[in-house]
């Protein structure tokens, strides 16, 4: 059996500075989350005695990577080199490399094997004498509009496993990601490989189960829209059967919520229902809450007001008090209302200067005469344009009025 990890976009030194605002604190965690995530699928490789660690792109958010990212980099890859555990790694579109980039860069590892920008077939040898060749190649620019996957040679027979290693995105599901090295599963199929180790998407998901195609995922969330567990995936592989296994490994995570306080009629309640809402969650580790407040036609103007205030939103993690809880955004919905209702509700006086304004007629039309010259002329003509245009304007603010 061929046992081996397979991770990507680690972005170790993502500054995360955006946080700041809201706690240094919690910024500081996170910069160092990334670095705590790769010592722990360290940590597994070690106890689940590897073959070998598959690193597919991004591994650092910048081409310019301080000295200090490179290090602690560096100090996990020796402790996998003194388990004599090999390491395979390619660069992407965050790191990808340059010259300057070659020059700055510290020495790596003898246990590590880094590819070129040539699509490049590396053979190795487990300790059971298994043959396993790895096919990749390391992003040179920012951008890869060609296909480089046509440039991946068909499988081995002198091997016993081939693994396909490949920072890009399939083809036709973001025109923007037609940028990084676009493929099809169609394409990965031809090559006949065993397995596809795949960067890029920093959600971990499979794309195929024949052959085995799998996104790792990125190992610690970066904002509020990569949600959930992060981590890397531990695969055990024979020639009859093969396992792929997700491994949570990542110390913070990101998670919305949303909470409905429509008959909430006091702070108490309000802190009470946020409170409740996360607890039943029954989070076991640090987690940073993108918090939606929701609300039908019968919230408390009071508390609505309350909620989108700044200090609100700074202020509510310590109210809260809940260990390893952080709510880093505040968003209020309304649902179940017009426009005019809640607007009118919400915002009373402005609501009227604007009414008061565009019930003139002139005002009204010049305002709305961009929306008017988009209704397709076959429906107009000279006798009927202006009537269709004061008919229009007429009922428009007749809806105005309406309570």
């Amino acid at each position: 059996m061929i046992k081996f990890i397979h991770a990507a976009d680690l972005h170790l030194d993502t500054p995360f500075s955006g946080l700041e605002q809201t706690s240094q604190e919690l910024a500081e965690k996170l910069r160092q989350a990334p670095y705590e995530s790769l010592a722990k699928i360290v940590d597994l490789a070690l106890s689940e005695k590897v073959d070998f660690v598959l690193l597919a792109g991004d591994l650092y958010n910048t081409k310019h990577v301080n000295i200090k990212a490179q290090s602690l980099f560096i100090d996990e890859l020796k402790r996998l080199e003194a388990a004599e555990i090999a390491v395979f790694l390619i660069r992407g579109n965050h790191d990808y490399m340059t010259e300057e980039s070659e020059i700055l860069s510290l020495p790596l590892p003898n246990n590590v094997y880094t590819y070129p920008a040539e699509v490049t077939t590396h053979i190795w040898e487990t300790k059971e004498k298994e043959r396993v060749a790895i096919t990749g190649f390391s992003y040179d620019s920012q951008w890869i509009f060609d296909r480089k996957i046509r440039e991946y040679p068909k499988r081995r027979q002198d091997v016993d496993l081939q693994i396909g290693l490949l920072h890009g995105a399939l083809e036709g599901v973001q025109a923007k990601e037609a940028n990084y090295a676009p493929f099809t599963i169609k394409e990965l199929r031809t090559k006949n490989y065993d397995y596809w180790a795949l960067g890029h998407i920093h959600q971990h998901q499979q794309l195929s189960s024949k052959p085995p195609v799998y996104y790792a995922g990125n190992i610690q969330g970066l904002h509020k829209n990569e949600t959930g567990e992060k981590g890397c995936l531990l695969v055990e592989w024979t020639a009859r059967e093969q396992e792929v296994k997700f491994i949570p490994t990542a110390p913070l995570i990101w998670e919305s919520l949303t909470v409905d306080i429509s008959n909430v009629q006091n702070v108490s309640e309000l802190f009470a229902n946020i409170r409740e809402a996360i607890s039943e969650k029954e989070y076991r580790q640090d987690v940073l809450i993108h918090l939606t407040l929701r609300s039908n036609e019968d919230y408390n103007e009071k508390i609505v007001h309350f909620v989108q205030t700044l200090e609100f939103s700074t202020q509510l993690t310590k109210q809260l008090n809940l260990p390893n809880i952080w709510v880093v955004a505040v968003e209020f919905m309304l649902e179940e209302v017009s426009d005019q209702q809640s607007l009118e509700k919400l915002y009373p006086k402005m609501w009227a200067q604007v009414v008061e304004k565009t019930t003139d007629a002139a005002v009204f039309e010049e305002m709305t005469e961009g929306i008017l010259d988009q209704i397709p002329r076959k429906y107009l003509n000279e006798t009927n344009e202006k009537e269709y245009r004061q008919a229009m304007i007429e009922k428009a603010i007749a809806k105005i009025h309406l309570k």
